[in-house]
C-alpha cells in the first residue's frame, strides 16, 4: 500500500487503503485480491494485510471461493453507509460519473478538471467546493444539467458541466482548452 494519504480525504492511512475502499464501496461488485491488485496497481501482499485489517475492523467481509478470496462491503457493519457517504464525496465523482454518463447520448470524453481533479491526483491545497465537469460532444444541455444537479446532491457539492464540441477538444482550438489539457485533468472512462 502507498504510504502517503489522499488529498481528498486524508482520513485514510494511504491513497491505496483509500482506492480500495472506494472501489469496493461504490462499484458494488465483489472483487478478487489478484483482480483488485491489478485494478487498483497495488501489490498483492500488501492488499491482502490491508484486507485482513478491514475485515478484522468489520468493514469488509470475504468468502472464499476455491484459492480465490472475494472481497465485498460489510453492509452489517454500523460504519457501512456513513463510511459509503464520505467515499461518494471524496472519491465517487470517477465511479459515479463513469455509470452516469454511459445512458447520455452524445458524450464522446468526459474529464474531471481544476481543485477536484488536483487533490484526487495528489496535489495539496484546500477542500474543493465545487467539481468541474467538462464533456466533449453533443450531449442535450437539459440532460446534462438534471444529471449534474442528481450527482451534485450525491456528492455534496456542486457540479458544473462545460461542452465543448469533439472536433474543439482534438483542435484545442482556444487558451482555455489547451489550459485545461496540461492539466489536472482526470479522465472519465465512461462505461459502455
Amino acid at each position: 500500500m502507498r504510504t502517503h494519504s489522499p488529498q481528498l480525504l486524508p482520513l485514510f492511512r494511504s491513497a491505496g487503503q483509500a482506492r480500495l475502499l472506494a472501489r469496493l464501496f461504490l462499484s458494488e461488485k465483489p472483487a478478487t485480491l489478484s483482480g483488485l491488485a491489478r485494478e487498483l496497481d497495488l501489490d498483492v501482499g500488501a492488499l491482502s494485510r490491508e484486507a485482513d485489517r478491514l475485515e478484522r475492523a468489520g468493514i469488509v467481509r470475504s468468502d472464499r471461493i476455491g484459492k480465490q478470496r472475494l472481497l465485498r462491503p460489510n453492509e452489517a457493519s454500523p460504519y457501512h453507509q456513513d463510511l459509503r457517504n464520505l467515499l461518494v464525496k471524496a472519491f465517487g465523482p470517477v465511479e459515479l460519473l463513469a455509470t452516469a454518463l454511459a445512458d447520455v447520448d452524445g458524450v464522446d470524453r468526459a474529464f474531471i478538471y481544476g481543485s477536484w481533479a488536483a487533490r484526487h491526483l495528489g496535489e495539496p491545497g484546500e477542500a474543493p467546493n465545487d467539481l468541474d465537469l467538462l464533456i466533449v460532444g453533443s450531449p442535450k444541455r437539459q440532460v446534462l444539467a438534471r444529471l449534474s444537479r442528481e450527482l451534485g446532491r450525491q456528492f455534496g457539492y456542486e457540479v458544473n458541466p462545460t461542452v465543448v464540441p469533439t472536433p474543439d477538444w482534438e483542435g484545442k482550438t482556444s487558451g482555455f482548452l489547451r489550459s485545461l489539457a496540461r492539466g489536472p485533468l482526470v479522465e472519465i472512462r465512461i462505461a459502455r
